[in-house]
């Protein structure tokens, strides 16, 4: 099948971002600048979700849905200006720009969104293959999570302060991971691993589990005062329970796939570890709910570490494991530029991932920690150097890709 060029695009925009998520995770890691300051950090995270992470979900939204055009192509680039600037609005710590910007990036949200569910109702939802139904149930979980992250937005641009019987944040960061990413990642990796093009009741059933419980986890912590004590711990347990059931579905669905790639070389074994990191981060995500349930509200007794971990299982393991593997799907009849640099990424990313969690696990986040007097300063560059390499590799590879190729089937 042939890829849209507003897919290479769209790649190339989030590594360019994803440079400043990679650089600021460094600097924060190995404290060689000192401690970063709230703002800082805040951009270091929205960097990586939105500006590499969605940004590379459009291109692979366009791509799976045959996405083509030149306004297509103008879109993409109106999407990645409108999330530049809403990074930027993070750094700048204005709560105005961050509300202006924030609802700009909502439309873009609801317009991809729109764009994939449009498709889908033109092929049929009825002869959609689970791939496919996939993005679209992720996406519109993106919806909802996006709009409550740009509530908060307005609240503090307006110069109000959040509601205190409100869970707004913690609603929006789960709806953006363990519903949104989840659901995205397994139907990306499914298509490239598998080619698609099948409809199965594990399939539903996966989709339903995923989609389920993101939205009743959202819920439960959006309405936990609503609930009440026993309500508010009960449906976040039933969530987790049905997040669990469903990462074990996608594990046994993908799993002879990717145990069987070649791990010598080639896009696959980026693939097959996405769903290997998508299940360590549904394990790490439930013991974080049971954190916050044992909590009871007094959220020092939340482990940092362990919240870190969960990210960098998500953003790293997961969505740049599947992004990667993708574009060098993408490129794969490109010249192979810095051909050297491939083993150096696929395994210095993922030995940096590995080791990041672990520590963080075990000896805690380190923020405060002098340079180089944490073990994260040492198992985090691993990982960013590799990244950065791999940045530099792709985006020359993309920049090689002309305009309208056949690329090879989805590995």
């Amino acid at each position: 099948m042939g890829y849209p060029a507003a897919s290479a695009r769209a790649f190339q925009y989030g590594l360019g971002i994803f440079t400043l998520t990679a650089l600021l995770g460094l600097a924060n890691a190995t404290q060689l600048f000192g401690a970063l300051d709230r703002n800082t950090l805040l951009t270091h995270l929205h960097s990586g979700t939105l500006g590499w992470i969605r940004m590379g979900l459009i291109g692979l939204s366009i791509w799976i849905f045959g996405g083509s055009g030149a306004a297509l192509a103008r879109n993409v680039m109106l999407s990645a200006i409108a999330t530049a600037a809403y990074v930027l609005a993070f750094w700048s710590g204005n709560f105005q720009a961050r509300a202006i910007f924030g609802t700009i990036e909502l439309l873009v949200v609801l317009y991809w969104w729109w764009f994939a569910v449009s498709r889908g109702m033109a092929e049929g939802f009825g002869r959609l293959d689970i791939p496919k139904l996939s993005v679209i149930f992720g996406l519109t979980t993106l919806v909802i999570g996006s709009t409550l992250g740009v509530i908060v937005q307005i609240i503090l641009g307006t110069g109000n302060q959040l509601p205190a019987d409100t869970q707004l944040v913690g609603a929006h960061a789960s709806a953006q991971t363990g519903g949104y990413l989840v659901l995205v990642a397994a139907g990306f990796i499914e298509w490239q691993l598998t080619g698609g093009g099948r409809r199965t009741v594990a399939g539903l059933v996966q989709i339903g589990l995923l989609f389920v419980s993101g939205l009743l986890l959202a819920f439960s912590l959006l309405f936990s005062a609503q609930l009440g004590p026993q309500m508010s711990q009960t449906v976040p347990a039933i969530a987790t329970l049905l997040s669990l059931l469903g990462a074990v579905v996608v594990a046994v669905r993908l799993g002879r796939a990717a145990v069987g790639v070649s791990w010598g070389a080639g896009a696959k074994r980026y693939l097959a570890l996405g769903v290997g990191f998508l299940v360590l981060a549904k394990i790490l995500e439930a013991v974080l709910v049971q954190q916050f349930i044992s909590a009871q509200g007094d959220f020092t007794k939340i482990s940092a570490g362990l919240i870190h971990a969960l990210d960098h299982s998500y953003f790293i393991g997961l969505m740049t494991n599947m992004l990667f593997g993708t574009i060098l799907v993408l490129t794969a009849d490109r010249p192979r530029v810095w051909a050297w640099a491939d083993q150096l990424v696929f395994w210095g990313l993922n030995v940096g991932v590995v080791g990041f969690v672990a520590v963080l696990l075990i000896a805690g986040s380190g923020e405060g920690a002098k340079p180089f007097t944490h073990p994260v300063s040492f198992v985090a560059p691993i990982m960013g150097l590799a990244a950065l390499l791999g940045i530099a590799t792709l985006s020359m590879r993309l920049s090689n890709s002309p305009a309208a190729i056949r690329a090879p089937s989805p590995a």
